[in-house]
């Protein structure tokens, strides 16, 4: 009776693992290892941000890009800021690190004088969706308004 008994609880258990690693592939694959941009403005606007917040202060950047971003190699996940005056203009481009769920890192900002030309591309989709307001604080944009009033 015991033999039975064994013989029927393996396959069973098998059963189990298989079921348990298909809902945990198809978790990973739906969903993205990447903070979402209310994530990283969040961050933005948080406590650990006050400095990268005060050097933006007052400064009019109308073309903002937050966007999540990762993992990196280190298999952090990361969020990019992207501060810009116009489209060809000054820029500046700050980083962070999510080295934990409650850890951030906020490396030093990176500028340029011509985005296009002396900026990093390709690494993310770069068209404006916040606001930064006059306190440095930034506030994400509805994704349906028209980006048809954007200074070129």
């Amino acid at each position: 009776m015991e033999i039975a008994l064994r013989q029927r609880l393996v396959p069973v258990a098998v059963t189990v693992l298989l079921v348990v690693g298909a809902v945990a592939v198809l978790w990973d694959l739906t969903h993205p290892n990447r903070p979402s941009d209310r994530r990283c403005a969040d961050l933005w606007n948080g406590p650990a941000n006050q400095i990268n917040r005060s050097m933006v202060r007052d400064h009019g950047f109308p073309l903002v890009t937050v966007r999540g971003a990762g993992p990196n190699k280190a298999g952090e996940q990361e969020c990019a800021i992207l501060l810009r005056e116009r489209r060809d203009g000054p820029w500046l481009l700050a980083g962070a690190e999510l080295v934990t769920s409650t850890s951030v890192v906020w490396g030093p900002m990176t500028s340029g004088v011509q985005y296009g030309n002396d900026s990093p591309t390709g690494g993310i989709d770069d068209s404006p969706n916040a606001t930064l307001q006059s306190d440095g604080t930034l506030t994400l944009r509805d994704p349906d308004a028209s980006a048809g009033s954007l200074p070129a």
